[in-house]
């Protein structure tokens, strides 16, 4: 298996990322986001004159990743939400336990 140049790299971390999105692996996705800045701008140091195309093609990719990232975050908005009333909860019920063994 001959390896890929750092354009194709990119090109391929940015492809995975989109179907991380798809598949809602939010985790997958950051992860490979770090990874794939280095290469990114690696690829880019010089410019993009040489590189239009790819340019185009992972714009177009992230866009696509973008707009699912923002349509999921209403989601995990309310689930920190929830997460965040629970632990609410919890320590009022810790305060309830801890004053009513208080007063025994």
């Amino acid at each position: 298996m001959e390896k890929l140049s750092p354009a194709e790299q990119l090109l391929t971390f940015t492809r995975k990322m989109l179907l991380f999105a798809q598949a809602g692996e939010w985790e997958k996705l950051t992860e490979l986001e770090k990874a794939r800045l280095p290469l990114f701008n690696q690829v880019f140091a010089q410019g993009i004159a040489g590189n239009v195309e790819l340019v185009r093609e992972v714009l177009s990719i992230d866009e696509k990743t973008k707009s699912l990232a923002e349509a999921e975050m209403p989601v995990i908005q309310d689930e920190l939400c929830k997460i965040k009333n629970s632990g609410k909860a919890s320590m009022a019920y810790q305060a309830i336990q801890g004053f009513s063994s208080n007063n025994k």
